[in-house]
C-alpha cells in the first residue's frame, strides 16, 4: 500500500514537471523554430495593431545570416572569446586549486578571496571593470568601449576574474577526492 502511494505521488510530480517543461520550454522552442522559417513583418503602418504578415521562406533567413559579414564577424569573435576564456579560466583555476590543496597556511582565506567575485552580479562587475580599464587606458587617450582589441581582452579578463573562483572550488573538490594512497603511489612512480 505504501509503495503504491509513493509511486503515485512520484508519478504526479513527474507529470507536473513534464507539463511545466512543455509549456515553458518545448512549446516556445518549437514556435521559435517554426518562425525562423518565415519572413515576418514586425512594423505595421496601422497604429496599435500587431502586424501579422508571414510568408514561408525556408532556409533563406539562415542563408542571409551566414552570408552577412557583420553576423560572421560577430560569430567568429564570439567563438574566439569562448575558446580563450574557457582555456584561461580552467588553466588558472586548476593552478590555483592545486596550489591551495598543498596545505599552505591561510588556504581557506585565499579560497574565500578567489571565490568572492563570483558573488557579485555581472552588471556591477562590468561597470567596475569599465571604470578600472578606462582609468588605465586614459593614459593612452582611448576607452575600453572605443577599441575592439582592448574591449575583447577586457571582457576576457572580466570573465576570468569572475569565473576562476567558481571553477577553483570545483577543482579543489575533485583534488581532495583523490585518495592519499593514489597520490603516494604516483609519487613513488
Amino acid at each position: 500500500m505504501m509503495i503504491e502511494r509513493k509511486r503515485s505521488v512520484k508519478d504526479i510530480f513527474l507529470i507536473m514537471i513534464l507539463c511545466v517543461l512543455t509549456v515553458i520550454f518545448l512549446i516556445p522552442m518549437f514556435l521559435v523554430l517554426m518562425n525562423s522559417f518565415k519572413s515576418r513583418l514586425f512594423v505595421s503602418t496601422q497604429p496599435f495593431s500587431f502586424p501579422n504578415a508571414q510568408t514561408f521562406v525556408g532556409f533563406e533567413n539562415y542563408i542571409d545570416a551566414v552570408t552577412d559579414k557583420t553576423f560572421m564577424h560577430a560569430f567568429w569573435y564570439t567563438s574566439l572569446f569562448t575558446v580563450v576564456s574557457i582555456l584561461a579560466i580552467n588553466i588558472f583555476a586548476f593552478a590555483i586549486a592545486f596550489a591551495l590543496t598543498q596545505e599552505i597556511k591561510g588556504a581557506n582565506i585565499f579560497r574565500t578571496v578567489f571565490f568572492m567575485p563570483n558573488l557579485i552580479g555581472g552588471i556591477v562587475l562590468g561597470y567596475i571593470w569599465s571604470m578600472i580599464f578606462d582609468g588605465f587606458l586614459g593614459y593612452y587617450q582611448t576607452s575600453i568601449l572605443m577599441d575592439k582589441e582592448w574591449g575583447f581582452w577586457g571582457l576576457i579578463i572580466l570573465t576570468c576574474w569572475q569565473q576562476i573562483g567558481y571553477m577553483m572550488i570545483i577543482y579543489i573538490a575533485g583534488l581532495q577526492a583523490i585518495p592519499n594512497e593514489l597520490i603516494e603511489a604516483a609519487r613513488i612512480d
